[in-house]
Formats: structure tokens, sequence, C-alpha cells
């Protein structure tokens, strides 16, 4: 799938790059030395919290998502939204101008609150085995079609989204997008602070593609 004419430019002249490198300001979360990525705050202010995990070096939304740096975002999300959202939060990426991707450089949105209409998804099928990742078709109001990829040896989503779980149903979800959904796609996941079940609730990460799809918050 084309990126197409996304914003925020490419390589250290990009929006993020030039955040990174100290040329543009911005209001820092995390900005570890030797970390791969970086974390700081949304300009956007669509829900209380919005922050965006950004890798320092350029590379495209699919790069990301496909790189062992996946780990290092994913990782600095669950940390960083365990400590900033309290009642919980969705990680999220878009994929094409029809998921409403505005910038070219990769990042995760971490979102405070839970992602009302995956927490209402309802399965339309028996799971189904890929190389090791389950995946059920599920019905989502307003989204075309959607997939929920799970492993099984993760117990909760905190172990998912921290382990390889996330990064093998990734793979598993673009493939599959990128066959259907060419005007763009969503990988998205909630990730509960409700102490009464596993750390961050049960473990999937849902595709949402098919159609231009609504804003992600």
């Amino acid at each position: 799938m084309s990126p197409g004419p996304l914003g925020g430019g490419s390589g250290s002249d990009s929006t993020f790059s030039r955040i990174v490198a100290g040329e543009l300001p911005a209001k820092w979360v995390s900005d570890e030395p030797d970390s791969p990525v970086v974390c700081f705050h949304n300009r956007l202010k669509w829900a209380r919290v919005m922050l965006l995990v950004v890798p320092r070096d350029f590379m495209t939304q699919e790069d990301m998502w496909l790189d062992d740096v996946l780990q290092d975002a994913l990782r600095l999300a669950v940390e960083v939204g365990e400590e900033h959202c309290p009642e919980g939060f969705r990680v999220l990426s878009n994929f094409g101008r029809g998921a409403h991707q505005s910038q070219l450089h990769a990042h995760l949105h971490v979102i405070s609150g839970l992602a009302e209409n995956i927490a209402a998804a309802k399965p339309l099928e028996e799971w189904q085995e890929t190389d090791g990742t389950r995946v059920q078709r599920q019905d989502i109001d307003g989204v075309p079609h959607a997939d929920l990829y799970r492993d099984d040896l993760s117990s909760s989503q905190f172990e998912f989204m921290t382990g390889e779980g996330a990064p093998n149903a990734a793979e598993a979800a673009i493939a599959h997008a990128k066959s259907f959904s060419a005007t763009g796609f969503r990988l998205k996941a909630n990730y509960s602070m409700d102490t009464g079940g596993p750390r961050g609730g049960q473990p999937g990460l849902f595709m949402l593609g098919g159609g231009q799809l609504a804003l992600y918050v």
C-alpha cells in the first residue's frame, strides 16, 4: 500500500525527527538516551491524555510494526499508559489516509480511556490458526471489516503487549489488511487498569479496515 501524500515530511526533515533532534518544541514524557524510542504529548486535546511514542530514527508505520523496535515502542507505550492513565488506555496506529494517518514518520498513539467500539466487539466466526497466531472475525459497529489477533501464550494484555505476542499478531494483521484494505487500516488495542482481572485485561490486537474509518479516538 502506498503511503500517499502524508504530512510531516520524511527522513531527518520529518516533524517527529526534528522534535527528537530538539529543533522543534515538545512536552516530553520519556527521552532516555539509550532507548530507540521516545514519548511526548500530542498537541491534540481530544482526550484527557494523548501521547505519542515515536522511534528516534525515521521509519514508516509499516517499517516500525514489522521491526524489532516495535517491542521497545510497545513496552514504552504500556509504561507511560500505566503511569498517566489510571482509567485505562488504548494503543493504536493508523495506516493510510483511509484510517486518518497524518504523519509519515512511524508512531503509536497512547490515548486515555478504553475504545468503546472494540470493547463492544462481538465474534462472527470461530478462531482460526495462522502461524502460531489466532485470528477471529469480529463485528464492530461502523467498521467494514475487523479481526482480533492473539496468541496462545499470553495470559494478559500486559504479557501480550510487552512480549512477542503483539509483534507476531501485527505481522499477520498487516499482511491480511494489505490484501483487501488499500485505502488504509488501523491496529488498535485496549489496556484496562481494572485490578480485578489480569494485568491490562484480556490479550488481543484488533485490525480495523475495509474502507474509510471514523476518527481514531
